[in-house]
């Protein structure tokens, strides 16, 4: 909880910038943080952090800067050093070509919607627990490897723009589990998220991998390139829908037509109607957060509105520059993919179905052609090949190379059931970022590039 030592030493400095008539924005971001990794059926990495940040931001005329502080804040000395720094730094600093919009809390706000101690405080010992259960279970002849982070995040937003000032608390976690075959090297994984202590647990984990490994026991499948019926799952949904975002719905891209949308007008159709896409910030499967982190208020923003453009997001910089509207997407998103009429199952909707390719994730996924809107990701963990519906077989490392919109435009199924998927780095500041999307997409004519011989 925000300690009121430093809640009075930021809005004090931040008055007494208001009487000099300096342009200030202050950000506290303040972190608890725990990664634990297995590797080898061992621990092989534990650690915590305790980190509080200070950013001061300063903007003279067309000239901006900023400063950041690490540390506690012991006092009002403190917050006023780190924004001399600010100040003198603006003042060498090379002006801008636009005229810069100022940062400012749009509405005082003081929230914590998703906050579990019991998760803050999480125990590694209890995380530990966790792993040996699923390897015990599953059997310890494999070689077992993963992750788990998990922690709070406090953020504190005060400027002179504005009166107002915005504090979230928030808890989160993701927890991966990957066991691989110590001789035919293929590899099944299994991911859960949330913002409770109890959202991650190991019967879950040892239920889906359990039943995947009757299916690896049998030989591979190499698919040769061509197209496919592809069932995306969820992990695969939720990457590639991000990168759709940032390649095509950012307003900087779309202004300088250099995204896949470039050229495209608000409300014409550029996907199937089957997809609509909301950041929502109020949606509890993702990881929710009432402002942005340039003080702006967050509420529900349609982007693809049934198939159609229906929204692009301006940062302030963009938004200037363009002389546009900003939106509040400075920060972690919360996108929100309609589920859609189809079975809550992948088995069901592909029972009608000779030959589906189910790939739940995509592996080192990019974008060679943004512009163009093309990616390209392998499959590697848990890819199975559906015959009418049932998991026959695993398939090689299989590499898909196509458009956004040949993908989102092809659907043949979306399933009726949300699930949770977590988007965030564990590089960095903890910044947790979760989308929901349906459980499953099939979509028709999915270009398969290349295929493995091996896993």
């Amino acid at each position: 909880m925000l300690d009121s030592q430093t809640r009075d030493s930021i809005l004090h400095v931040r008055d007494e910038a208001i009487r000099r008539g300096i342009h200030a924005f202050f950000t506290l971001h303040r972190e608890k943080s725990h990664l634990l990794r297995i590797g080898n059926n061992s621990v092989s990495l534990n650690t915590s952090e305790d980190l509080t940040r200070l950013d001061v931001e300063v903007l003279a005329g067309r000239r901006q800067s900023a400063y950041t502080l690490m540390g506690d804040i012991d006092g009002p000395a403190t917050v006023r050093a780190a924004l001399e720094r600010a100040v003198a730094q603006t003042a060498v600093a090379m002006p801008k070509d636009y005229e810069p919009i100022e940062p400012a809390v749009a509405a005082s706000i003081a929230e914590q919607p998703q906050y579990d101690p019991a998760l803050e405080a999480l125990d590694p010992a209890a995380k530990v627990e966790t792993y040996e259960r699923i390897m015990a279970a599953l059997g310890r002849s494999y070689n077992y490897s993963g992750s788990w982070s998990s922690g709070s995040l406090e953020l504190f937003l005060a400027g002179t723009a504005s009166p107002a000032t915005a504090w979230h608390l928030g808890t989160d976690q993701h927890f991966t589990c990957v066991l691989k075959h110590p001789d035919e090297r293929w590899e099944l994984a299994i991911q859960q998220t949330g913002w409770r202590a109890d959202q991650v647990a190991a019967q879950p984990a040892i239920a889906e991998l359990g039943a995947l490994l009757p299916v690896y026991a049998r030989p591979g499948w190499r698919v040769a390139p061509g197209e496919y019926a592809v069932a995306f799952g969820p992990q695969a949904i939720g990457e590639l829908l991000g990168l759709a975002m940032w390649t095509g719905f950012m307003g900087r891209g779309y202004e300088e037509k250099l995204g896949w949308t470039a050229g495209r007008q608000l409300g014409e159709r550029i996907l199937s109607e089957q997809v609509t896409v909301i950041d929502d910030p109020a949606d509890a499967q993702t990881f929710r957060f009432g402002f942005d982190g340039a003080g702006l208020t967050r509420r529900r923003f349609p982007l693809i509105q049934a198939g159609t453009l229906a929204g692009l997001a301006y940062d302030l910089a963009t938004a200037a520059r363009y002389g546009r509207q900003p939106t509040p997407h400075a920060g972690s998103w919360s996108l929100v993919m309609a589920p859609g009429s189809g079975p809550a199952d992948v088995g069901d909707a592909a029972g009608g179905l000779e030959r589906v390719l189910y790939i739940p994730a995509l592996h080192y996924l990019n974008v060679p052609n943004r512009s163009q809107g093309i990616f390209t990701g392998s499959s590697r963990f848990n890819a199975v090949l559906l015959e009418n519906g049932t998991a026959t077989r695993p398939i090689f490392s299989t590499r898909i190379t196509d458009t956004f919109a040949k993908v989102f435009g092809n659907i043949e199924a979306l399933s009726s059931r949300p699930v949770p998927v977590n988007l965030s780095s564990t590089y960095g500041r903890r910044q947790p970022e979760g989308a929901s999307v349906p459980a499953y997409m099939l979509c028709s004519k999915v270009s398969v590039t290349d295929c493995a011989d091996s896993f």
